[in-house]
């Protein structure tokens, strides 16, 4: 595990449930997957970059939910190019049977800040498959839109 993806003795800037057990399941589950095609780990496209924020993962977990994002929990785990692992993903939705979302996944630069990376796809809520296949996977455009909440909600952010 990657220093900045330690949890702290009092639990600040801890890494949730849910991206733990993320993180202890899906490798084995892409061992098995990944011989008959498919994945349940995946490397994160740098095209997908939106952004640092300054906010710790909690604060930026945060901001999430205050933009009507939800944790994502059946999201391929994301391999950052230098090893670090996804801090969590997020999706938001027009309604739960949306025919896209918008997903986001975060992940710990340490010093307090968090990279953001983003695209549109399929949700899985309403089309599986066509998630799954990443059939319609647009990464312009939801960066853009990512960058545009970001913005339009005065969340300062640097891109590197």
């Amino acid at each position: 595990m990657a220093t900045t993806d330690r949890i702290t003795a009092d639990g600040a800037d801890a890494i949730d449930l849910t991206t733990r057990v993320r993180r202890r399941v899906l490798p084995a589950l892409h061992r098995i997957k990944e011989p008959l095609g498919g994945y349940a780990v995946c490397r994160q496209h740098p095209d997908e970059y939106v952004g640092t924020v300054k906010r710790d993962l909690e604060a930026a977990r945060s901001t999430l939910e205050g933009l009507s994002f939800e944790p994502e929990p059946i999201a391929s785990l994301k391999v950052h190019d230098d090893g670090r692992l996804s801090a969590g993903s997020w999706a938001r939705r027009e309604s739960s049977m949306a025919k896209w979302q918008l997903h986001v996944a975060l992940f710990r630069t340490g010093g307090g800040a968090v990279e953001v990376f983003a695209h549109r796809e399929y949700s899985w809520l309403r089309h599986p498959y066509k998630h799954y296949t990443r059939e319609g996977w647009d990464v312009h455009s939801g960066v853009e839109r990512m960058r545009s909440l970001l913005s339009d909600h005065e969340i300062p952010f640097w891109i590197e």
